[in-house]
Order: structure tokens, then C-alpha cells, then sequence
């Protein structure tokens, strides 16, 4: 087994979450090593959305992120159950900006690479290294099959939904994971002059005749931009489990239902008419719940981003928040690097955890899964119904306008 040099921060995932994690690293001049088991920073095709924080002209550069948008709306618009009701039309006070996912990542890898932050990619974690159950690197088989190591102060596990550290260390990633189908397609049914803001589609329990027992979802379509959209069905399990008119469907009944829903669900099914598939892949959404602990095992690993359910619940997005988490625990830990080592003392550890539950973005994710847990009680458990939603959609387009 092969050892390379010692890091200050060993970021594992080269995602949003992860480069951020590097780049802050880096301008604070402590060293920094990023694994990616891909051949490239964020592998996968898909399409993304961000509103504006000044979080986002500090890291990828003044103006950058509106720059490469191709849409920015700034509202959202709701339809009922079976489309049967006027859409609402929610004013989210600032504008959401489109792009493509590719660009923002290669954009973040030019910024860490131009800072010195090393990459390992075709790197594959295997497992933590452990003293006295501190975290101190990880195992990790390179592109030849071999198995290395590389040591730290600090894992920074920011591998996404069903992390490897995090799953290593038990956390319970089904109670916090949703099924979700992401689509992008080409050639759409869009007028993006009339259509250019996020559609969202209730589907309440028992509304789909061919899939009575599905849980409640919404699905999706995001106009990225000309007649490209991005879509998809996100199954909403936070209340799920607990519904008795519920069967948690296999993956097989899932593409099922979401097949139907592009051929034949009012309103939905027009956009799909003569497009073409570019990307479609059922996977996970982290979006029931935060983990219980971000500090794992005795310390030397923190969950970042999608490993730690860190997610906007209200709009399920996980991109500036997973960044900005970044930075906070960054900046915590290097501030108490003493000649570039940390010791993780149990009282290091809780004033971490202190520290960081006090940041706002903390505060507004707690507070984000609170809300969305009292809506969707309100909407998809005691409302439950098609009919009942319908009855009630006024006041629920209120609700949403109020928490938007």
C-alpha cells in the first residue's frame, strides 16, 4: 500500500460542494487534495438552478453565475392534481438562474486547479483510516486497481446521497433519501417566451388509477433554455412511510408510473410531444431529513452537502447550500489549525457543532425541513386526495406565497 503526502482537508467528491470546499481551502493556504472516482469533476449530465448569493461572485467570480444562465425566472408556477385548477403563480422575490451543469463544474475545477489544489481522479474511496476512531484519511483504489492512502486532519465527505464515509460511520441514509427520475430532453413542446418558469404538478396518493398505492409526488419541468428542459418525478417520502394508502413502489414501478405521466398526464404530458431524450436515470434526492450528526465517529469526518441531507426542502435544491456549508466548516476548522495540525478533542468537537448550528444556513435548512414537514402533513397526509387538494387549492397557493 502507497502513501502519499499529508493534507490539511482531503475532500472526497468533486461535486459543487466539494470544489467550493477545495477553493476555500486553498485561498486560506492550507493544503488540500480532492478524489473523484470519476474521470472528471461531476460525471453525470444534468441540468441546474441557482438563485444569487453573494456566496456565489466570491467563489466563481463577480457576475459568473448570470453570465452562463440561458433563463431567470423568478417565479414558480403550481398546478393541482389532474391540472384541473387555475395554476398558481408564486413570486419568489429574486430570479433563479438556468445553465448548464458542465459549465459551472469545469469553471470550479479551472479556479481550484489555478489555486494548486491537487486532484485525484479514477480515485475511488474505499474506506476510512481510523486511530482510536478519528478519522485520519482514506483508503482509495486508483485507476490500476492498487489501493492507497492518503492521510489528514480533516475528511470532508462530500460524495453525495449514500455517502461512502457516511456509510462507513452507520448513518441511515433511507430515512433521509426520496427517489427522484432526472430528465433532461431536447426538441421539447416549450415556448420559452411564454414558459420560461419551473412548472411543478401535485399528485396526490391515490390519484394515478394504474398506481393507486403511489406515494405522493410532484413532477417537474425546468425550461433551461430554447426548446431544452430539464424534468423529472420527485417521490415525496418525508410522510410516505407512515400513510397506509401507501405501497413504496420498486424501481420498475416507478419508471412505470413515470412513463405514464410523460404520455398522458394533463398538462405534464404536453411538453414531451416529439422530444428527445438526452439524459433520464432514476436516483436519490436526500431531501426526508438532515443526519443526526455531521461530525462522524470520535471526529476527523464531516458530512457536506447531499451525504448530510443538507438541502433547501421547500425547492429541494442542494446547490448553493451544499457550497455554502462548505465554506462554514472550512473556515471552522482552519481557524483552529495550530502548525497545520487539529486536534479532535471531544471539546473541539461540540464547539464545532455549536458553531455551525448557529451559522444562518444552518438555520434555514433546520427551518426549511420544519415547514415542508407541516405542508406536506397539511397536503399529501391529511389532504391526501386529488378531490380534497382540489377543494382546498386557493388556500394552499396562499400558503405557498406566504413561505416563499
Amino acid at each position: 500500500m502507497q502513501s502519499n503526502n499529508f493534507y490539511n482537508f482531503i475532500v472526497v467528491g468533486a461535486g459543487t460542494a466539494g470544489l467550493t470546499a477545495a477553493i476555500v481551502a486553498a485561498r486560506k493556504g492550507v493544503s488540500v487534495v480532492v478524489l473523484e472516482k470519476g474521470d472528471i469533476a461531476g460525471p453525470k449530465p444534468r441540468g441546474e438552478s441557482m438563485a444569487y448569493y453573494p456566496l456565489l461572485d466570491e467563489i466563481l467570480g463577480e457576475g459568473y453565475i448570470e453570465s452562463i444562465a440561458e433563463v431567470k425566472p423568478s417565479h414558480r408556477v403550481y398546478h393541482s392534481p389532474g391540472d384541473v385548477k387555475p395554476p398558481g403563480k408564486i413570486d419568489m422575490h429574486v430570479p433563479y438562474y438556468f445553465f448548464e451543469w458542465r459549465v459551472l463544474i469545469d469553471h470550479l475545477v479551472e479556479i481550484a486547479q489555478n489555486l494548486g489544489v491537487k486532484f485525484l481522479f479514477n480515485s475511488e474511496v474505499q474506506k476510512p483510516i481510523e486511530e482510536n476512531n478519528i478519522c485520519k484519511g482514506v483508503e482509495y483504489r486508483n485507476l490500476s486497481g492498487e489501493i492507497q492512502e492518503v492521510l489528514g486532519n480533516v475528511v470532508l465527505a462530500c460524495d453525495g446521497f449514500s455517502s461512502t464515509i457516511g456509510s462507513y460511520y452507520n448513518v441511515d441514509y433511507s430515512k433521509i433519501n426520496c427517489p427522484i427520475i432526472k430528465f433532461l430532453g431536447e426538441d421539447a413542446n416549450i415556448d420559452i417566451e411564454k414558459v420560461s418558469s419551473p412548472q411543478l404538478y401535485f399528485i396526490g396518493n391515490g390519484d394515478l388509477d394504474y398506481a393507486p398505492n403511489f406515494p405522493p409526488s410532484v413532477a417537474y419541468v425546468f425550461p433551461i433554455g430554447g426548446k431544452k428542459i430539464e424534468a423529472g418525478l420527485m417521490l415525496r417520502m418525508t410522510k410516505a412511510f407512515s400513510m397506509k394508502s401507501v405501497k413504496i413502489p420498486n424501481n420498475e414501478e416507478i419508471m412505470n408510473v413515470w412513463k405514464n405521466l410523460k404520455s398522458n398526464y394533463p398538462g405534464f404530458s404536453e411538453f414531451f410531444k416529439g422530444i428527445k431524450v438526452k439524459y433520464e436515470e432514476l436516483t436519490i434526492m436526500p431531501n426526508a431529513g438532515l443526519v443526526d450528526d455531521f461530525i462522524l465517529g470520535e471526529g476527523g469526518a464531516i458530512l457536506i452537502g447531499d451525504s448530510a441531507g443538507f438541502i433547501d426542502a421547500n425547492g429541494s435544491s442542494g446547490l448553493y447550500f451544499g457550497m455554502k456549508m462548505a465554506q462554514v466548516w472550512v473556515n471552522l476548522i482552519s481557524d483552529l489549525l495550530v502548525n497545520d495540525q487539529f486536534e479532535w478533542t471531544a471539546q473541539n468537537r461540540k464547539y464545532l457543532t455549536k458553531q455551525f448550528k448557529k451559522s444562518k444556513i444552518y438555520k434555514t435548512i433546520n427551518g426549511s425541513y420544519k415547514l415542508i414537514g407541516l405542508f406536506e402533513w397539511m397536503i399529501f397526509k391529511k389532504m391526501r386526495t386529488a378531490k380534497r387538494i382540489n377543494r382546498f387549492w386557493k388556500l394552499i397557493i396562499g400558503l405557498l406565497q406566504i413561505a416563499s
